[in-house]
């Protein structure tokens, strides 16, 4: 017997959710940035003044990335029970630990006064923030994705998962090119408590939310995964794995962007205010590139536009590089944007469509969840490290490393997309039909066709 098919979500309903998962990963954003600022600027001389400036750069730098792997780890325990249980407790919870650890990071006294335990707990910090921010993506991803299945849309819809991500980041900037003057000393730990209190509205908005049709269909057939985050390797690792080393693309455009720029850009002569509002305006390119990549995603394909988004990011990274070591303020602003539009935008918008779109109702929190949170270690994580240590403070003679960077993540990108199917045409609902009855329903597709 034929299944009826799910009732459509209504644009009201859809617009509440994406408010809701909006709020949420702008607050989550907004401490991850904070955090990048602070590491870039503050840190250094608060946890690590024992070393060379170059050197607490670099342990800085490491300290930030130390909540990539702990991103993995929560998403594979938040994929867990969002698939098992339901995505709205685990979408509700991620973002109070990032909300508790950001304001604890504010209050966390400095070498002075701690020692050796202040880093140690400044890198434990971090590693549970991290963890909380893995629980987003998938839920966000998730949340849409179902209760947008059936709209002609969809792809719109989807790609406002990561419309707090750059929301996030602006608030930010704002607060970075507000404090830039005491940013360094006390202004990081005053940005930081403001979290507390902008988590508040986020928290209420996600206690509203239910679960999908798509999820609770699964649920009362009981056809849901006993271990999702351990099985969904078993069915789907091909695709994580390819969807990952796409993103890290993404991943690590906006952390090279958006965190090692600054020290980059201070090399340089650049002014931190200045950078901070470089930083802050070019955010814009994001909000764009989200909200354009859906449509764009429908009308070009998902795979063209990933393309296009990728090459003319790593091609602008040249001249970006140049303008900022000639401080040609209008230029670097200009080139910024641009590679924020494409690098990050469009990117950002794609991720969430690309990986969700690629996996069944069974599996979605948690496999977009891994791929995503994969993606950073492999882009976040890695490359501002890697570009403090090639460059430390030498922006002069060693600047080049930047596009370099920028080159190697696009080659190994465009590679990956290569082996991902394209997505456009594809049904959610299709996707969670046993692999027989999948045959069946394109074999009678084609048929009345």
């Amino acid at each position: 017997m034929a299944e009826q098919p799910e009732q459509q979500a209504d644009t009201r309903t859809l617009i509440v959710l994406a408010f809701a998962a909006t709020a949420g990963v702008m607050v989550e954003f907004y401490d991850f940035s904070i955090y990048g600022y602070a590491a870039a600027s503050a840190f250094p001389a608060i946890f690590f003044p024992r070393f060379s400036p170059s050197q607490a750069l670099v342990f800085s730098y490491l300290a930030f990335g130390a909540g990539f792997p702990s991103r993995l780890l929560g998403a594979f325990i938040f994929g867990h029970f969002g698939d098992r249980i339901g995505r709205k407790y685990s979408f509700l919870i991620n973002i109070l630990i990032m909300g508790v650890t950001t304001c604890l990071t504010g209050l966390l006294p400095g070498y002075a006064t701690l020692g050796i335990a202040a880093p140690i707990l400044l890198v434990l910090l971090r590693i549970v923030q991290g963890f909380g921010l893995g629980g987003e993506f998938g839920g966000a991803c998730s949340l849409l994705a179902e209760f947008g299945s059936q709209r002609r849309s969809r792809a719109f819809w989807i790609s406002l998962a990561n419309l707090g991500i750059p929301l996030g980041s602006m608030a930010a900037s704002t607060v970075l090119l507000v404090m830039s003057k005491n940013f360094a000393t006390t202004g990081w730990r005053i940005a930081m408590l403001l979290s507390g209190i902008i988590v508040i509205p986020a928290l209420l908005a996600r206690y509203k939310l239910a679960d999908t049709p798509l999820f609770e269909r699964i649920k009362q057939q009981e056809r849901l995964a006993r271990m999702p985050s351990f099985n969904v390797f078993k069915k789907h690792a091909g695709p994580i794995l390819l969807l990952a080393l796409v993103l890290a693309f993404q991943q690590m455009d906006g952390n090279v962007n958006g965190t090692y720029a600054i020290s980059f850009m201070r090399f340089a002569g650049i002014p931190l205010a200045t950078t901070a509002t470089i930083i802050l305006l070019t955010r814009i390119g994001d909000i764009f590139g989200i909200l354009l990549s859906g449509p764009l995603a429908d009308l070009c394909k998902r795979k063209r536009v990933a393309y296009i988004a990728i090459g003319l990011a790593t091609l602008l990274s040249y001249p970006c590089a140049l303008a900022i070591l000639h401080r040609r303020i209008a230029l670097v602003m200009l080139f910024q944007f641009l590679i924020t539009f494409f690098g990050l935008g469009l990117l950002h918008g794609l991720a969430p469509i690309l990986t969700s779109e690629s996996l069944p109702t069974k599996f979605r929190y948690s496999g977009t969840g891994i791929s995503y949170s994969l993606a950073a270690i492999l882009g976040g994580m890695v490359a501002p490290s890697i570009l403090a240590g090639l460059i430390g403070n030498d922006v002069l003679h060693k600047w080049f490393y930047l596009p370099i960077v920028y080159f190697a993540y696009c080659v190994v990108a465009m590679l990956a997309l290569l082996f991902i199917g394209e997505t456009r045409d594809l049904s959610l609902e299709e996707l969670d039909q046993e692999p027989s009855l999948a045959v069946e329903v394109k074999a009678e597709r084609h048929s009345s066709g």
